[in-house]
Order: structure tokens, then sequence, then C-alpha cells
């Protein structure tokens, strides 16, 4: 096998913290993909977003280069993982665009020496570039899946809790993926949601012996409400604190942000205007633009998350136990952080609030130093 092909090849990577070596970085299309808009404004408006994404996303891999941090882009016509995009209608019509994979942490966690693949493959292709090496990644449940396309198995190894939205999931897709983000590494401990998953755990230390594991319940993708910046600490959002700890992370030092202050001030006057999107997403021009409003929610409704909810504060990456990457300056959170010795550095990602993503979710680190150790002896 050439590895010289691959850009992600030998991996390493069983915390969040050790000294970050390599690092995939997410990326969205090019503005050309709106080309055939045919509204002018409308078209300049989505190009706009695409390409401030874009300049935003070349500053973030400069400072992690800056920082000694190889970076592996995501070419701009790579699509996401979790298949098509379906409408509201519920009658499983096939509506909107594919979402780009600027975010590849929501489909995939480095567990050691290994990549797990978490999300659904329909076609059998990892991602046009083939940036993995196959010796490096394990796709979750592939054989699995293929079986059930013959109609040998029912469904997947994973049971699904009525936490799980149906209309995120269809019935059959929940069984056989999970968001990436459920899963914590902590040296050879996991901390797993089982809130949308009751037998996550279960699946997943079969499928890698070498850990233990601890059960949460936060609500599935735990990295938009706990960080591990260095080991001993955590930050949370206010709706945890030291008791959701004392068994998962018994002795850890628990940071827990009072006052979140999720939309900045350059969200400028969102808290008034949030109901024009229901709170999923925002932009500066949504107010004065109802062109915008009605096709992003008639078409991109797989590239938005539910902002109002996020807290990016939390959604931090770890260059090492003394620096850590943020979206955000929060008082709060960065006080604190210099107080426990880490210094924070502030990145810009204008439309973090369209695509609902912090630095944690832009990122998946392939490589750290250092290897498996015991943190709770």
């Amino acid at each position: 096998m050439d590895s010289k092909k691959y850009k992600v090849n030998e991996v390493n990577a069983w915390n969040g913290w050790d000294p970050l070596k390599q690092v995939i970085l997410g990326n969205c299309f090019a503005p050309e993909f709106f080309e055939e808009i045919g509204d002018p404004k409308l078209r300049d408006l989505l190009q706009q977003i695409l390409y401030e994404t874009q300049e935003d996303l070349d500053n973030i891999q400069k400072t992690l280069e800056d920082l000694g941090v190889e970076v592996v882009r995501m070419s701009s016509n790579s699509t996401s993982y979790l298949g098509e995009v379906y409408s509201n209608s519920g009658n499983g019509e096939i509506q909107g665009f594919p979402k780009p994979c600027l975010m590849p942490r929501d489909d995939f966690i480095t567990l050691g020496n290994r990549i797990l693949c978490t999300a659904l493959f329909r076609d059998g292709e990892i991602n046009q570039n083939s940036i993995f090496n196959p010796k490096s990644l394990d796709i979750l449940f592939q054989d699995e899946w293929e079986q059930y396309k013959l109609g040998k198995i029912p469904h997947g190894p994973l049971k699904p809790t009525s936490a799980i939205n149906p209309n995120e999931f269809s019935s059959f897709e929940s069984t056989f993926n999970f968001w990436a983000p459920a899963v914590h590494r902590v040296g050879n401990k996991l901390i797993v949601d089982h809130e949308d998953w009751s037998n996550l755990s279960d699946v997943i230390l079969e499928r890698y012996p070498e850990f233990t594991s601890a059960n949460v319940t936060v609500g599935g993708h735990t990295d938009g409400s706990m960080n591990l910046p260095k080991p001993g600490l955590v930050v949370c959002g206010p709706w945890m604190g030291p008791e959701d700890f004392k068994d998962t992370l018994p002795g850890w030092d628990v940071l827990r942000i009072e006052h979140p202050n999720r939309m900045q001030s350059e969200m400028g006057s969102w808290a008034t205007e949030k109901h024009i999107t229901q709170g999923k997403w925002w932009t500066p021009e949504a107010k004065s633009n109802p062109e915008l409003v009605d096709f992003v929610d008639n078409w991109l409704t797989n590239w938005v998350g539910y902002a109002e909810e996020s807290i990016f504060e939390v959604n931090m990456l770890s260059v090492n136990p003394e620096t850590i990457l943020s979206l955000n300056y929060q008082p709060e959170v960065h006080n604190a952080l210099k107080k426990h010795g880490i210094e924070p550095i502030y990145c810009r990602f204008r439309h973090r609030n369209f695509w609902d993503g912090g630095l944690h979710c832009l990122t998946l680190d392939t490589v750290r130093e250092g290897g498996i150790q015991d943190y709770f002896k």
C-alpha cells in the first residue's frame, strides 16, 4: 500500500490535550457552488457566506501552522457523511443541497491508533480525496450495513432511545450510526453519552477493548456541553456541575460557565430578531433579506443547526495543556483558563452561528504526542 498518496496515515490520539502534531480542518463549498442561483442579490448573499467562511478557515489554518501543527484540509467539494437532505414534509422526498464536510468531528473520532467513522455511508466511499489511509480507518458497521441492504438483518447493533428526534434520523439509520462527539477520550477511559443510544458504551468497548468507559447523559453532542482542556480540569455549561462528574471524572476541577453570553456583540440585535429563523441560525443579513431566510429554511436545513442552544466557549481545541484555541472571547472563561495556566488564542469565524459549530467541531485531531495513560489511579 502506497502511503504517500494519503494525507493521514498512522494516527495517535488518546485524549484532547496532549501536544497536537496533526489535525484535519473542515471546509465548505467554493462560492461558485451558488453561481446558478437566478436572483443576483440572493446569489451574492449566499456566496458571501461561503467566501467569508473559507477566508476564516484559511486564517484558522495559519494559526495552527504557526503553532507547529500540520493541517490537513478537507477539499472544498467534500460532503458530510450523513446522507441526503430530507424535506420537512415527512414524506421522504429528497430536498435541498448536500452538506459540506465543514465539521469532520461530527463523523469521526480518533481512538488511540484508529480513526472511527461513526456515520452511515450510502455509496461506500469515505471521501473524494482518500485523505485517510485505510489501515488507520475503522468504518462503523460497514458489514452490517451491507447485510441490511441485502435484507439479511432488520437493523444495526445500536439501540436508539426515545430521545432521538425522528425528524433527524429515520428509524433504521439511527441503529447504524451515531454522532462522534458523543464520546470523549480520557486516556484509557471513554466518557460516552448514552442519552440517544442506550447500548453505545457496550458497542464501542466490544470493538475497542483497550478502553473502559463511564456514561453521562448530556444529549449526544457533548462537545457543546463540556471540554477537557488538560488533565484535572473540566469546562462545562451551566446545566452541568460537579455532581455530574463526581463518578465520571472524580477529583477533577469543574469550571462551570455561569453566564455563557451565547450571542456576543457581533450578533447585534439577534436576540430580538431570532424569531425570523426560530433561533436555528443567524447572519447579519437575515433581518433585511427574507429571500435568504426562505432559501435557507427550504434548501439548506441540513447546513444549519440550532445556534440558540450552542455555547462555543466550551467547543474549543487544545493545542497542548497550556494553549487552547477558541472562536469567542468570553471574560468568565478567559479568566478561568488563565488562572489554570492555559493561554487562550482566539480565531475569527464570522458565520459560526450560521453553521452552528465551534473550533472543536471544525477539526479532528489525528496525531498527538504521548500514548495511552490511566488518569484515575
